[in-house]
């Protein structure tokens, strides 16, 4: 009996204990796998959120791009517009100065007949 005991002793926790660990270890292994799915979901859920922003940042981004090519479009006009507008008073004051300059050629010498001819009747009084 005391064999028989001993064995008992010995031998029921051993195959127990063997047991436990051919039992647990899937067990485990699978809790072990199914965090790590969880994880992974909660990963993929959060770069789910991060690429719905981008997404919408990139919409906003593309409509304000569209925005700032339309205003440069109607500022280019614009200058252009203004270029053009300045040549023409450019050349109206080019002809304008042309016309004053001989205008003061015109007066020096309705000055000068002035005084010739105040010169010419002093000399003869």
């Amino acid at each position: 009996m005391e064999i028989l005991e001993i064995l008992e002793k010995l031998i029921i926790p051993i195959v127990t204990a063997i047991g436990g660990y051919l039992v647990g270890r899937p067990k485990q292994q699978a809790e072990v796998e199914a965090t790590n799915v969880e994880n992974a979901g909660k990963v993929i859920d959060k770069w789910e959120g991060y690429a719905n922003r981008l997404e919408k940042d990139i919409e906003h981004l593309r409509a304000i791009i569209e925005d700032l090519n339309e205003g440069l479009r109607l500022a280019n006009d614009d200058r252009m517009a203004c270029s053009k507008t300045l040549a023409e008073l450019q050349v109206k004051y080019d002809d304008l100065m042309k016309l004053y300059k001989e205008l003061q050629i015109e007066l020096k010498k309705v000055k000068n007949e002035k005084y010739t001819c105040i010169d010419r009747s002093a000399t003869t009084r």
